[in-house]
């Protein structure tokens, strides 16, 4: 008898020891909103900017977030607020080695660079209209700091309901030359009917890998970095890296570990050598986490925006709830 109390004991030991090793936590608030935000960047000094979405028509385009959670109109009001602001609509921001904040102005087709440290304008580059189509939908980016390019995930379905024709746009940030790259790729397609296409991207901190996805894809893929001189080589060399959700964003860490939105879920997920797995998951009543940036303080940040209940998603019915969040959880060791 004592032996099968002392089996008894054990086992609920090691199932209780297994079942906090592998406890799923919530993410952790780090801001709220009253409007939707759309994605963030987090420079080298720990600057936190962050889009405002422009689904809901916001009256500010951009923010600076500060440590005790104030909202900075960024860079400017000049660009950033109001009808008349040279930034007219964007969702992807990114931050670059040299302090600079790149954004993608989807409405203007542009990238407006700023000097974070200066506080001038660097400069804008023109996405030429040879490398869009009718339906562009300049969804988000990466910079290959090493070969001085942007790769955009053109998502194409700009109206939100034509047909699939999704690219990458490439584009030289010295010359400002672009071209469209792969299109219609079937790494880059919905994998349902309706779905939306191409739209979470990411490249690794070596500048080696691009990796990518549809929002209503199941496969995270990657390419070479050094594939995109030639359109062939970017064809030949796309492999399916891992398993993800349905999700709009991803990064990736120096280990090879690709963090997903998991939009299915309404989580932070991982995929890498050992398959998918959810590594945080959102408060409740919360939905749809969005844009995610890996920060130098061992935590991944997410927007989270509730998109799915936006009007235009939502059958005509904006059923969104405030507040909308910035959130984080810790990085896989």
């Amino acid at each position: 008898m004592k032996n099968i109390k002392r089996t008894i004991v054990t086992t609920a030991l090691l199932l209780a020891s297994y079942a906090n090793a592998n406890k799923v936590e919530t993410v952790q608030t780090v801001a709220t909103f009253t409007e939707r935000p759309g994605n963030l960047t987090i420079n080298n000094e720990g600057r936190v900017f962050v889009s405002i979405h422009p689904l809901i028509n916001p009256d500010i385009k951009l923010v600076e977030l500060s440590a005790i959670g104030s909202k900075n109109n960024y860079p400017n009001d000049k660009y950033s607020k109001g009808k008349d602001s040279l930034i007219k609509a964007t969702i992807a921001v990114k931050s670059d080695a040299k302090g600079n904040l790149w954004i993608l102005d989807l409405a203007n087709k542009q990238f407006v660079v700023w000097d974070t440290k200066k506080n001038k304008l660097e400069k804008t580059i023109k996405i030429s209209e040879e490398a869009m189509v009718k339906a562009s939908f300049l969804q988000d980016f990466v910079l290959d700091e090493k070969r001085n390019r942007a790769i955009i995930a053109d998502m194409s379905q700009g109206d939100l309901k034509s047909a699939p024709t999704p690219a990458f746009i490439v584009v030289n940030t010295k010359t400002g030359e672009s071209k469209r790259v792969a299109q219609s790729h079937k790494s880059m397609m919905p994998e349902i009917k309706d779905g939306f296409a191409l739209n979470p991207i990411a490249i690794d901190p070596t500048f080696t890998w691009i990796y990518f996805g549809s929002i209503h894809g199941k496969k995270v893929y990657r390419v070479p970095a050094d594939s995109f001189d030639n359109e062939k080589d970017v064809i030949k060399n796309i492999k399916v890296f891992g398993q993800k959700s349905y999700s709009d964003g991803i990064s990736v860490d120096s280990n090879e570990n690709v963090y997903i939105t998991d939009i299915e879920n309404q989580a932070i997920g991982v995929t890498n050598k050992d398959g998918y797995k959810i590594i945080a998951t959102l408060p409740k009543g919360q939905t749809w986490p969005d844009g995610l940036a890996i920060a130098n303080d061992g935590y991944i940040y997410a927007t989270v925006n509730q998109l799915n209940r936006t009007a235009v998603l939502n059958n005509g019915k904006e059923e969104g709830i405030s507040p909308y969040l910035i959130v984080k959880t810790k990085l896989l060791k």
